[in-house]
């Protein structure tokens, strides 16, 4: 039986809130609600949704510039500080894309049981590739699929937020962390697309200053170098990123673009 389905506790219905229970290959719940797992291996919980602005070759972007490295620091950092505040407990990665940053968290999905929910049906897709013990499922952060207080910890690196679903699914004493762009996050891109874009600045204050309302604020920690592209990977960053999105890409010169700065900030919060 796939994993997801032998999980079937851990879920609920995301239309009725109804509890789930399996069958060979779906989840269903008592109103009959049916959630259909794919060949690949994961449930999708918002069938008939129209997809999204990002496609399977946003996400095979993204794979390969974050396997170059680029967040290696952010995901140490991020594991050591998941180990002391949140070390049990199901552990989903909220607006999880195609998988890569939960994989490269907990590579060894036996040792804790581990959710990735993305509304992109292509991102989960491209996460559910190669099986391995990881859940995965597409899911609406604003309807989290989860039991209430069934999720000991929840990341959610680099994607919008929905704070009372993400408190309604954590335990009592459970912990979000959460990655947000720094000032100085991708200045790089933002010099090379100046005049494209609705605001040349950005400032991540008020997303820090929500976060501290509606969470109790455990600890932050700041992450900020610049590295070297080659040019491969700028093409894959110019591709991935949401800033380009409606931009003329192939009109850039990304031979100009020969370092990027990661500059992010974790912030760890305890729910309500």
């Amino acid at each position: 039986m796939e994993p997801i389905l032998s999980q079937a506790a851990l879920f609920c219905c995301p239309l009725c809130h109804g509890a789930i229970t399996r069958g060979d290959t779906f989840l269903r719940c008592e109103r009959g609600h049916t959630f259909s797992l794919s060949k690949k291996g994961y449930v999708d919980f918002v069938p008939g949704a129209r997809a999204g602005a990002y496609d399977g070759a946003l996400f095979e972007s993204r794979q390969r510039f974050i396997a170059g490295g680029f967040y290696v620091e952010m995901l140490q950092t991020l594991l050591g500080l998941i180990a002391q505040y949140a070390p049990t407990g199901p552990l989903l990665d909220a607006g999880c894309g195609e998988g890569s940053f939960l994989k490269a968290l907990m590579p060894d999905p036996s040792v804790r049981l581990c959710l990735g929910l993305d509304l992109s049906r292509p991102g989960i897709q491209q996460a559910a590739n190669g099986g391995g013990g990881w859940l995965w499922g597409v899911g609406d952060l604003a309807r989290l699929p989860l039991q209430d207080g069934s999720i000991g910890a929840m990341v959610n690196i680099l994607s919008p937020a929905n704070y009372p679903e993400f408190a309604r699914v954590l335990g009592d004493k459970g912990v979000l962390f959460k990655v947000v762009p720094g000032d100085g996050y991708l200045r790089e891109v933002r010099a090379l697309i100046q005049g494209q874009l609705r605001r040349n600045s950005y400032s991540s204050r008020q997303v820090q200053s929500l976060f501290a309302e509606r969470f109790r604020l455990l600890c932050k920690q700041e992450i900020q170098k610049t590295l070297p592209l080659s040019f491969e990977q700028a093409r894959d960053l110019i591709a991935m990123t949401p800033l380009t999105q409606g931009i003329e890409k192939e009109r850039l010169n990304l031979t100009a673009l020969r370092e990027v700065t990661i500059h992010l900030h974790i912030l760890v919060g305890q729910r309500p």
